[in-house]
């Protein structure tokens, strides 16, 4: 049996952050036991989580691109006096 992971083994495995993994061990969405106080990983249950995630990504369609939005306020005139405006 491998020895179990911590959750900066884990975050180092997976090039996240730390707070990342452990804030998915906390929701329940990744594999882990809470062992006096601290969290551990299964590298078995986590190479199983992964398999189960790169499928999901596979089956995801492309992301589609957005339009890209406009960058500097439109400038605008009032009305009554004819003065620019940034804002309305």
């Amino acid at each position: 049996m491998e020895s179990m992971m911590n959750a900066r083994q884990v975050a180092e495995l997976l090039g996240v952050h730390e707070n990342w993994v452990y804030d998915q061990a906390a929701k329940g969405s990744l594999p882990s036991y809470k062992l006096g106080g601290t969290r551990r990983f299964d590298p078995e249950e986590l190479r199983g989580w992964l398999a189960v995630h790169r499928e999901a990504e596979r089956e995801q369609p492309a992301p589609t691109k957005r339009p890209r939005r406009r960058t500097c306020p439109k400038v605008t005139r009032r009305r009554e006096s004819g003065q620019p405006r940034l804002f309305e």
